[in-house]
């Protein structure tokens, strides 16, 4: 009969059958070289062989055993806690080990990490990087050495981790899409092969495993030898001073990965190549420029390089031309200072008045659609939705706190148990519960502590759960003066990121002209969205109500299917509504039509915020008149000051 271990290793594809890939295949052979790197995460879209690749790699680091993180594990099972059981036989605290501590010298596989709550994520990287486990729960300390190697891949698609998430790993590399069709071909080739005959297919490439393990094992015997000159530490440290990096790991984890990478090689000594190539791997991904502006070309923190790319795309072509680079003109001034410039001007010169009544503004179906780029000059605050009170979601994420029925999120007290949860037990506060009636009760034989099932108590816990985040923007002709539009893209962009970090789910509308389109499709991909956000042309009439009234089945949609989440409406307009979805030519009964439709959306429950950009000395208010009918936060453009939106969100639920 075969072994588990036997059956395990023959159902892993084999890490030298893998097509293409060498900058992350090379990364992971040098993690195993040296250990000291401090772990390696693999990003990349689906499908693109993220986990094969992982579970391939963990297969030829000698003498540690593959341990792996469950999307769904709990606080208790990663971190351990006490078996109520032994407690109760045996009248004393028997601590339950977690997977933290059973890692103790093995390999820790997180697939999906992005997915993991964040909390735990900070738990996993933190004990990785000092190597020791800090349990405090149900009222007790403890502390328990565990010095693991981590691997962990993410989805793109799903959000990344935040910034001082990222900067524990000492390596990080996104896997390149296959351009080759040759490539291709060749993957599902081998794909099918390794179906159909598993031990065949891994025989093939038995030779050139034994031959990788062999050499790492040969140049990790070289690390304790190895010599890193004074000229070599200074260039480390200068190549992260450039890149603006302010935590001392890019700096540990650039020489330790160029130890390894002489150590391959069979030398003893670092030379400044083996530092520009580990660079590769250590920097990109803790730029801090490449959160500020992370569509620009070669600055996203997890953008493969342009060795990777065999096609580039039309925007990296242009990127010369791009209006969101910073240029520097040779006085000291860049384009975030002309655009400051520009925002002050604006405000001295004289208002355009706009009368939806004007007859002239009919010419705004035959202007010239205009297509202006986000002013990358605008940053703004990140959203803090105020929940007022707590709901139950069973989902995860980043913005909002809420009660949870999941054995997840912190423990903020106990409850008497009840039906739909009976396993998530407070144990403090049942041994509490229990105590005054031990004299009175009669223990079984072995017991220790009588506990019945009144005296059960369970935690009660919250947890962050994301938003679902669907932008509505005018997209009409009016935007076009005084180049709103470009402001209104880049505050847009800010909070775009900022949900990105938060894992909310994103859409966006754009009305203009005869109705509205749903332009982006609820998905997490802040990539995608900026992309969307920037295409939107701008021009025509003004159809509101059409943009109301597709947000609203947007998200009632939305709600259906995802029941783990909380809508958010976030509506920016100067409210001038000339265009009716169903026909209408009087100014009056367009502008009812909006307000029925804003009235549905909040006999719905949806919170949103609506951004007025309406300037000018004479204004109409419809913006204002607009979110006390969706009963919506209101914040104007025209009150922000010379750095743009900050301070514009500060709430959105009432």
């Amino acid at each position: 009969m075969m072994k588990v271990g036997e059956m395990e290793q023959l159902s892993e594809y084999p890490f030298s059958g893998i097509v293409g890939q060498e900058r992350a295949k090379r990364a992971l052979l040098l993690y195993g070289v040296n250990p000291a790197i401090g772990g390696v995460l693999i990003s990349g879209s689906r499908g693109s062989g993220k986990s094969h690749l992982l579970h391939a790699a963990s297969s030829m680091i000698p003498d540690r055993l593959k341990i792996s993180v469950p999307v769904n594990i709990t606080a208790d099972r990663l971190l351990g806690s006490f078996d109520m059981t032994a407690a109760i036989d045996r009248g004393r605290l028997v601590r339950s080990p977690g997977l933290l501590e059973i890692a103790d010298g093995q390999l820790l596989l997180a697939d999906h990490m992005n997915l993991v709550p964040e909390v735990l994520i900070r738990e996993i990287v933190n004990t990785r990087s000092s190597g020791w486990i800090y349990l405090q729960r149900e009222g007790i300390s403890e502390i328990r050495e565990s010095r693991f190697m981590l691997l962990a891949a993410m989805d793109l698609g799903d959000g990344v981790l935040s910034p001082s998430l990222l900067d524990h790993f000492g390596f990080c590399v996104t896997l390149a899409e296959l351009i080759d069709h040759k490539d291709r071909a060749e993957v599902i080739r081998r794909r099918l092969q390794f179906e159909q005959e598993p031990y065949t297919f891994r025989s093939r490439y038995q030779r050139q495993e034994d031959a990788l393990r062999l050499q790492i094992q040969a140049a990790g015997q070289l690390i304790p030898h190895m010599e890193v000159s004074a000229e070599m530490i200074q260039l480390a440290s200068s190549i992260a001073y450039e890149a603006g990096i302010a935590s001392a790991r890019a700096e540990l984890s650039l020489v330790e990965g160029a130890k390894a990478a002489a150590a391959w090689d069979g030398r003893t000594k670092v030379t400044m190549e083996d530092i520009r190539e580990i660079a590769e791997y250590v920097l990109p991904h803790r730029i801090r420029i490449a959160f500020e502006n992370p569509h620009a070309p070669g600055s996203h923190p997890l953008e493969p390089d342009a060795g990777d790319q065999t096609n580039p795309s039309p925007d990296q072509t242009n990127s010369s031309h791009s209006p969101a680079q910073h240029r520097d003109h040779g006085d000291g001034r860049t384009h975030t200072n002309e655009a400051k410039d520009a925002f002050k001007q604006s405000r001295t010169e004289m208002p355009v008045v706009e009368d939806p009544n004007d007859p002239q503004n009919v010419s705004n179906d035959r202007m010239d659609d205009q297509v202006l780029f986000p002013d990358e000059a605008y940053p703004i605050e990140p959203l803090k939705l105020n929940m007022k009170r707590k709901l139950e979601y069973e989902g995860s994420g980043k913005r909002h706190e809420s009660r949870t029925l999941q054995k997840k999120g912190r423990s903020v007290g106990a409850v008497y148990r009840n039906r739909k949860q009976r396993t998530d037990v407070a144990f403090d506060a049942t041994i509490r519960a229990a105590a005054p009636y031990q004299l009175i009760r009669t223990k079984k034989d072995g017991v220790a502590f009588a506990i019945e099932l009144d005296d059960l108590r369970l935690k009660k816990r919250e947890n962050r759960v994301g938003s679902t985040l669907l932008f509505v923007v005018d997209a009409s002709g009016s935007m076009l003066a005084r180049k709103r539009m470009t402001a209104v893209k880049g505050g847009i962009l800010h909070l775009l990121r900022d949900s990105y970090v938060k894992r909310d789910r994103i859409g966006m509308i754009a009305f203009r002209r005869d109705g509205a389109e749903l332009v982006l499709p609820v998905t997490r991909s802040i990539d995608t969205a900026s992309k969307h956000l920037r295409d939107i042309p701008t021009g025509g009439r003004t159809p509101l109500a059409a943009g109301l009234i597709l947000a609203y089945k947007v998200l009632q949609a939305e709600k259906r299917r995802n029941h783990d989440t909380i809508p958010t409406l976030i509506f920016v307009t100067d409210g001038r509504a000339n265009q009716s979805p169903s026909g209408l030519s009087v100014y009056s009964d367009i502008w009812n039509e909006c307000l029925e439709a804003a009235s549905w959306i909040r006999l719905a429950g949806i919170s949103c915020l609506v951004i007025d950009t309406e300037q000018g000395f004479v204004k109409l208010g419809r913006s204002k008149e607009l979110a006390e009918a969706l009963g919506a936060e209101y914040r104007v453009l025209e009150h922000l000051n010379e750095d743009g939106f900050t301070g514009t969100v500060r709430t959105i639920l009432g």
